[in-house]
């Protein structure tokens, strides 16, 4: 779990997101949702929680966190394994399951969109 973890805070950092610590969000209900990592983009919070296997349960938990805190939430699946049942409702629950290879690639996709923005913008002048 600690290489995931400072892979995202590496990856976000240099996407330029805040890091927000303690992984904490307090939810509309009042209560802190905690989370393996939290970082910011603006108003957008991106949440992950690191999980040695991802099932229902993980999924619900993210679901309720989820809906509390407004965060696009994610679930990273160390086995890089989630159960079929477990991706499919979090297809239906919009959370995103990463394996742990795909945890250092998400914050560089971010870059190179980040990177390709202003080239749009540009040419549309």
């Amino acid at each position: 779990m600690y290489y995931e973890k400072l892979a995202l805070e590496v990856g976000a950092t240099v996407a330029g997101f805040n890091v927000i610590k303690p992984a904490v969000i307090r939810g509309e209900s009042g209560t802190d949702q905690r989370f393996t990592f939290v970082a910011a983009d603006g108003s957008q919070m991106y949440a992950f929680d690191v999980c040695p296997e991802v099932g229902q349960v993980e999924i619900l938990r993210m679901y309720v966190k989820k809906m509390d805190t407004g965060a696009r939430a994610f679930a990273v699946c160390l086995s890089g394994r989630p159960s079929a049942q477990a991706k499919d409702l979090a297809k239906i629950y919009g959370i995103d399951v990463l394996s742990p290879s795909e945890v250092g690639d998400f914050f560089s996709n971010r870059i190179v969109q980040n990177i390709r923005a202003p080239k749009v913008a540009r040419a549309s002048q």
